[in-house]
């Protein structure tokens, strides 16, 4: 066997040696029928695309070439103890003039709450950002990579409304990192954590702000769609997959202390679909449903007012999507398809969120929220694409409500959800 591999070594070098340097050996035009083997191996390999060198030229096109439109949902939190969170929805026109450099203008409009009165402070900015495309500048101009790590930073304009105050306007900086991920061609999923820091030119003494200046973060999920065909090239998937799962869900905090384990638990159902590239990573887009228990009311029982509460179970549910990034250490070190999987999975999850009040003059706290989602994930592959799987997992959901032992009216809140599930996945379309 060495002997063979050093013989076609040998072939290989003496083909890229040039003509003058062994002009004088004997003729040796007379191929073997193992050295056409060789050859034609060779010419076939570096043909394929994975044999392209890493820095391919940087395409040039005309004005549409190297742009996207994003479109980004977030969750918006303010450091500050008067300021509660609450959602912002984002589009751009995002523009890349070099293979590491581009810049993205974008505008939105969002709201958190200001927690003395509980009223929303609704913006709508403009933002002029920079980007630099890590990825590129490390390992070279790859337009059909699978993940890409891209630093933004740059400078906004925001008005900022709320009832009882007049308008106002104010500049902010953010910085962060757009995490993208190739899905479809032309199409990208963008994960963008930010830092900001926004003018709150309202100045409102009681507020814990340093000169006016608040600081506070964003943590996004969008798309990034291509409006040049060049980037709608090869699809970097390989199958697809649907799946349906059910299972059961509680909740573990402080309010719960009420309530006992076995009555808290509720169920949850969810439906799936997405896609394999490669033999170890995946990603999931689902949405589904999900309740469970967070207060017991016992007979005779009353609000800190006094006033009577109506003896019950309570119900904290959830309406969700999540997108989850899906890693099978199996598949990772296992050189055919295996029949078992081992996956560790996360992402973002949005949804809207419903608590039952137990008091007779309080309305239900309704929420719309943008959290995390973490999970564990053990398959079996049953018969052909048909496989069954356990999923425990655990949600943060984020969300602001009233607070009436406190000196503010409004509080953050957060729901650490878990869920124990198990699901049917169908893998289906070509094992390219």
């Amino acid at each position: 066997m060495t002997c063979k591999i050093l013989y076609s070594l040998a072939l290989v070098l003496l083909a890229a040696v040039p003509v003058g340097l062994y002009a004088q050996q004997p003729d040796t035009s007379a191929t073997t029928p193992a050295t056409e083997a060789v050859q034609e191996n060779i010419i076939g390999k570096s043909m394929q695309p994975r044999y392209k060198p890493y820095n391919q030229p940087f395409h040039k096109g005309g004005f549409l070439s190297n742009t996207y439109v994003t479109v980004l949902g977030c969750g918006i939190r303010q450091f500050a103890q008067n300021y509660s969170n609450g959602p912002y929805l984002g589009v751009g026109i995002e523009k890349w003039i070099a293979r590491c450099h581009g810049v993205r203008l974008s505008a939105g409009a969002g709201y958190f709450f200001d927690n003395t009165n509980v009223t929303r402070v609704k913006n709508l900015d403009v933002r002029l950002s920079y980007m630099f495309n890590v990825s590129d500048y490390v390992d070279g101009y790859q337009p059909m990579r699978l993940v890409e790590v891209i630093p933004v930073a740059g400078l906004g304009y925001m008005l900022t409304f709320s009832d009882g105050w007049n308008r106002s306007s104010g500049v902010s900086a953010h910085m962060g990192t757009d995490i993208i991920f190739r899905v479809l061609p032309g199409i990208d999923v963008m994960v963008e954590p930010l830092l900001e820091l926004t003018q709150d030119s309202r100045g409102l003494s009681r507020m814990d702000v340093w000169r006016n200046y608040l600081l506070g973060y964003r943590i996004g999920i969008g798309a990034r769609i291509a409006l040049d065909k060049y980037h709608w090239g090869a699809d970097p998937g390989k199958q697809w997959f649907v799946n349906v799962t059910g299972g059961i869900q509680w909740q573990n905090s402080a309010l719960l202390r009420s309530i006992s384990f076995n009555k808290a638990i509720g169920p949850n159902y969810s439906l799936g679909f997405g896609r394999y590239y490669g033999k170890a990573y995946a990603i999931r887009l689902s949405g589904g449903y999900g309740y469970h228990y967070w207060k017991e009311v016992r007979e005779g029982e009353s609000d800190i007012y006094g006033q009577a509460l109506e003896a019950a179970k309570y119900p904290s549910s959830y309406i969700f999507a999540r997108l989850d990034g899906m890693i099978d250490f199996v598949g990772m070190f296992s050189k055919n398809e295996s029949r078992w999987s081992a996956s560790v999975m996360g992402g973002p999850e949005v949804g809207l969120l419903r608590k039952k009040d137990p008091s007779p003059d309080h309305k239900d706290i309704r929420y719309l929220y943008v959290g995390v989602t973490a999970a564990l994930q053990g398959k079996c592959r049953l018969w052909k694409g048909l496989g069954v799987f356990v999923e425990p997992r655990l949600s943060i959901v984020p969300y602001a409500a009233d607070a009436y032992m406190t000196s503010t009216r409004n509080r953050n809140y957060y729901d650490a959800v878990f869920d124990l599930s198990l699901g049917l996945e169908y893998k289906f379309g070509n094992n390219h």
